[in-house]
């Protein structure tokens, strides 16, 4: 019995510690709250082919628009466009937004080729920061 207590205990006090982890953990990430942030985010769930995600942080005017005006389909499209998005995986953001009228510019390149930019545009919606154009879109194949 005691044997099953000590077990216990030794699984318990590791969950514990995992949970403090995966709490801790929670704050790590891109900045949903800046331009730079928002675009890492995407970046990040296109290189993962995490289609969800990257949908939820484009605009919902570029979605509509692009999209045939079915954004349920995002998903579907942006893994259509990407079939292979390895390029996401070592695209950096270079420098900081500078703000316009039309958004916060910014532009990415992959960190070993860093004079090959492309330039992003995000807009803010209903409270929260989007990407108008993204990375990659102009290579999409359609």
């Amino acid at each position: 019995m005691t044997v099953h207590a000590t077990r216990a205990t030794g699984v318990r006090s590791r969950l514990g510690l995992c949970l403090t982890l995966a709490v801790g953990l929670t704050g790590c990430g891109p900045d949903l709250g800046t331009p730079e942030g928002t675009t890492r985010a995407f970046v990040d769930a296109m290189a993962q082919r995490d289609w969800d995600s990257a949908c939820g942080l484009l605009s919902h005017d570029f979605v509509h628009r692009a999209m045939e005006g079915n954004s349920q389909y995002c998903p579907v499209y942006l893994e259509r466009w990407h079939p292979d998005t390895s390029r996401y995986e070592t695209l950096a953001v270079q420098g900081e937004a500078v703000d316009t009228p039309d958004g916060h510019r910014l532009e990415v390149a992959p960190e070993d080729s860093p004079g090959e930019t492309e330039e992003v545009l995000v807009v803010e919606e209903s409270g929260r920061l989007v990407l108008l154009r993204y990375p990659g879109r102009d290579t999409a194949i359609r």
